[in-house]
């Protein structure tokens, strides 16, 4: 056997020390001969193979090499009884699987390696191949292409990172995601919501090139990458040796205190007679400032999730809801009525089916609406999402969907209802989804942006241990911290960012305070990245979030309230028209005035979110928040 086989010897491999996945009666078939044997996904020290061993006694002296196989035929000088050699594949060296239906309806795969295309492997039947690519996932990345799973090698590093960190349920103190972690791959969905569509995330490894803001405007002050901005770092041009920053950190302003809750008496005073809501600019900002009233929920998030037009009366919502119950039927009949013949011959409905069934199956299992067996909330939740794909059919299902549908049917407790109000909501959070990953990207790279401007000390420390990419940060923008925080304070939080009344995106200021909240044990216990992950992974359901959203709004303000804001900021966060803030002197207005102005620091800060859209942007700047600063962190 050459030197650069993809099988190795079976003798001298050491023994399995762990079995992820084995099937019965996997047929191996070449050279127009099939033999039946088990088909297994297994670990021997620290490499894992696939291995397949058929039924009939084999010499294991005897055997062929892999790359044997593509040249020569079976081996017809051996006993009938000896049939197939075993065969074993180091997973690293697989480039691609191939899945199709073969002869008489047996689902089979074609695995393609480095150096060669191995014989065609039937299984029992269709499950047999989701369980086995599911089990493939913890080792290897897939970018799927039509009916083929092509590996992503440039992953590699994201994954052993993964592996490093054995979070197998045991090794995080959050009792929800022990309950979700089945195996290694709920592991990575629940730290990094690795969801199997977004498969075009990474193009280098974990501590490879920075990820680029996809459409950033290049000048040359311009950050396009979270590299920290030229005009900051001050390093010199040719340099031997590192050189961090130590730019101070921006003064921590005193959080903006809550507002009080918007209430039903409050929600009534704003219809008219014919039931049209009026004054919609001011109710956005009191449920902004302070949330919703619980139990009024049901009634104003409908709006806010464009089930319903602000300006529709009694009369034309009922007609929209009759309208809106046909078209529910209609994309509903239309999955339900996929015959197994269609089926066979749709392999994008069988994957999506099998990925809805998996993730509705774990999707918030510890709350009471959802617990137990044969739970019928469950199974409303796979019908809506299998209805989505039928509305959405170029996006489908990906995984983390889930986690948005589930809150707002715990809410309105109406199929219906649910629906349309997640229709609006991913019509909002669509892009987030999409293969290329370029919304994502994009949030990311923001995010260091606002991470450096703000803090360059913890910047530097995670560019040190390889963070900067802020990829433990994923999950958080990907489904607008749904797994964050507990029960109603998801729904307040949303509330928030779904009325923003500034023209940016909150949810990178959110994560931005939450990052600062946390910036002294990461820096001070020289956490790397698995430490981050880790350590990220557990703040889940342990967030305060009004203490959140106060340092968030004061985080917001005093950045905008900066003389020297960098471009990229300014202009792709930010969203301010390129003016120089040296020439705007006194003559701008502040974008929210002060009830309440000490030039001491104090424990919060109350404004007033009377806003006008119409101004200018370059005099939306907020007077004197920066003299209303508390101590930077320790």
């Amino acid at each position: 056997m050459t030197e650069n086989n993809d099988t190795e010897e079976l003798e001298e491999l050491p023994e399995v020390t762990k079995r992820f996945y084995e099937e019965y009666d996997v047929e191996l078939f070449y050279a127009d001969k099939g033999t039946s044997g088990t088909f297994a996904v297994l670990e021997r020290g620290e490499c894992a193979y696939i291995e397949w061993t058929p039924f009939d006694s084999y010499d294991v002296n005897n055997h062929m090499s892999f790359d044997e196989w593509g040249v020569i035929a079976h081996d017809s000088t051996k006993e009938p009884s000896v049939g197939m050699p075993p065969l074993r594949i180091p997973i690293s060296t697989i480039d691609s699987i191939k899945q199709e239906i073969g002869a008489r309806g047996r689902a089979c795969i074609i695995i393609s390696t480095s150096s060669q295309r191995l014989p065609v492997i039937y299984f029992p039947k269709l499950d047999s191949v989701y369980r086995l690519i599911q089990c493939l996932k913890r080792f290897l990345c897939f970018i799927r292409d039509r009916d083929t799973l092509v590996v992503d090698h440039s992953r590699a590093g994201l994954h052993k990172v993964m592996k490093e960190l054995e979070l197998d349920g045991t090794a995080t103190s959050n009792q929800v995601y022990k309950k979700i972690a089945v195996d290694f791959q709920d592991v990575y969905d629940t730290t990094l919501s690795g969801l199997s569509k977004v498969t075009n995330f990474l193009r280098g490894s974990v501590v490879g090139k920075p990820v680029s803001r996809p459409g950033a405007q290049t000048s040359k002050t311009a950050v396009t990458n979270p590299t920290p901005p030229e005009h900051l770092c001050h390093r010199p041009a040719e340099q031997d040796f590192e050189l961090y920053d130590l730019r101070k950190p921006l003064d921590r302003a005193a959080p903006v205190a809550r507002d009080e809750m918007f209430t039903r008496a409050l929600w009534e005073t704003h219809f008219d007679s014919e039931g049209r809501v009026c004054r919609v600019k001011e109710l956005q900002d009191r449920i902004f400032g302070g949330g919703c009233q619980a139990d009024l929920r049901q009634e104003v998030w409908p709006f806010l999730l464009n089930v319903y037009p602000w300006n529709s009366t009694l009369e034309e919502r009922a007609a929209i809801m009759e309208q809106k119950k046909k078209e529910y039927e209609v994309l509903r009949n239309q999955w339900k009525s996929i015959t197994p013949a269609q089926m066979k011959r749709f392999s994008l409905y069988r994957d999506r089916e099998a990925l809805v069934e998996k993730d509705v199956l774990r999707t918030d299992r510890v709350l009471e609406f959802y617990k137990g067996q044969d739970n019928p909330h469950v199974a409303d939740l796979y019908e809506m999402l299998m209805t989505y794909c039928q509305y959405n059919f170029d996006l489908g299902y990906v995984q983390g969907m889930s986690d948005l549908l589930s809150p707002l049917y715990l809410l309105f407790k109406d199929k219906l209802m649910a629906f349309w109000a997640f229709v609006g909501y991913m019509d909002m959070v669509e892009a987030h989804f999409f293969l290329d990953q370029q919304k994502i990207q994009g949030k990311l790279a923001d995010l260091s942006s606002l991470v450096y401007y703000c803090d360059s000390e913890l910047y530097n420390h995670l560019e040190k241990e390889d963070s900067s990419n802020f990829f433990f940060c994923f999950r958080w923008l990907l489904i607008n911290f749904k797994r964050e925080f507990r029960g109603d304070d998801v729904l307040e939080l949303w509330e928030v960012i779904w009325t923003c009344p500034y023209n940016t995106d909150y949810t990178l200021f959110i994560a931005t305070a939450i990052l600062l909240q946390e910036r002294t044990p990461i820096i001070e216990k020289k956490m790397c990245f698995a430490d981050i992950l880790r350590y990220i992974n557990d703040l889940s359901q342990h967030i305060d979030l009004h203490e959140v959203l106060g340092n968030t709004e004061s985080l917001f303000h005093n950045i905008r309230s900066q003389p020297d804001i960098p471009f990229n900021i300014r202009t792709n966060i930010l969203r301010i028209a390129e003016t120089p803030l040296s020439s705007l002197g006194s003559q701008h207005n502040p974008e929210r005035d002060f009830a309440e102005k000490t030039p001491e620091p104090a424990d919060h800060v109350t404004i007033s979110r009377d806003l006008d859209d119409s101004r200018d942007p370059a005099s939306l700047l907020v007077e004197n928040v920066s003299n209303m600063s508390l101590e930077p962190p320790q």
